[in-house]
């Protein structure tokens, strides 16, 4: 029987872990985890636990020897974002994105920004290149916006883990098919990092609307300076515009009910809930002659 390790982290990984376990056309012979201080919750806890449960070997990446890849007919990674140094042609890699669009970084949360239709996975043969390697499979979905980052990662979560199932079957039928991407249709998205939490108010409101739902749960929230002070961006709604005759983005324009509604580039953005990244606490806006930053 063909067998299989699983390189995963954070909630896709998780699924994918549990829809493996499934799958008894093929052996899962150990797994790898990573934990992640960029995000609230990185589900680490819960891959080891479900490892114990099945009694499934279960390694840290720090602690991994990667001799034992050589144990296994393939190996998986999802979501890792580590180079792994083994045999590229048992390397299997599944990418948050439908291929070739949006190779590299944070490519979710740069099709919830751009306001795609539809969001996927794709899974590759690893190579040298970025992102580049042949397709061995792809799974999409439409999505309707407003959309949060978390209501996406539950509904790609499923993609992963219908083409986690297909890959272990193909992999025990020895059925795996790989087809060259198409270059003329390659795109990329950047890595993220701290100031790309910070929103600019010059931007349409819509834009925003996504951006700060695209930044949430399980990452730590759009943020904005307010009197000295960083807010995080809870819920917001983007609002039709009005003729400002001295349009200056980030004024509050309209105060209702401690819920401010903010210029911006184009159209406006109503706060419904914000908190201070310092202690948490919510902010209650009372003062019109406020400039977020």
């Amino acid at each position: 029987m063909n067998s299989i390790a699983l390189f995963i982290m954070g909630k896709k990984g998780l699924a994918c872990l549990e829809t493996m376990l499934n799958c008894i056309s093929v052996e899962l012979k150990f797994v790898i985890y990573a934990t992640d201080k960029n995000v609230e919750k990185d589900y680490a806890d819960e891959i080891i636990a479900l490892c114990n449960k099945h009694n499934i070997l279960c390694y840290n990446r720090n602690s991994f020897d990667e001799t034992l890849l050589n144990s296994v007919s393939y190996y998986i990674a999802i979501s890792w974002r580590w180079l792994i140094k083994s045999d590229l042609e048992k390397l299997i890699v599944f990418h948050d994105s439908i291929l070739p669009k949006y190779r590299g970084f944070n490519p979710l949360v740069t099709a919830l920004i751009n306001g795609d239709e539809e969001i996927g996975v794709t899974a590759i043969f690893a190579n040298k290149e970025f992102d580049n390697g042949a397709i061995l499979g792809t799974e999409k979905t439409p999505i309707s916006y407003p959309i949060k980052i978390s209501e996406a990662i539950d509904i790609i979560s499923v993609c992963y883990q219908d083409l986690v199932m297909k890959i272990g079957k193909e992999i025990a039928n020895n059925t795996l098919v790989a087809t060259p991407q198409d270059e003329n249709q390659a795109t990329f998205s950047l890595w993220r990092d701290e100031e790309d939490y910070y929103i600019d108010w010059s931007l349409d409101a819509l834009v925003l609307e996504r951006t700060i739902n695209a930044l949430g749960f399980p990452y730590g929230g759009a943020r904005s300076k307010m009197d000295d002070k960083i807010i995080i961006l809870d819920e917001v709604k983007a609002l039709n515009d009005v003729k400002i005759e001295n349009r200056t983005s980030g004024k509050i324009l309209f105060l209702d009910n401690n819920q401010p509604t903010i210029v911006c580039g184009n159209g406006l953005i109503k706060i419904e809930k914000a908190h201070y990244l310092e202690n948490g606490e919510e902010v209650y806006f009372k003062k019109f002659r406020t400039r977020l930053k």
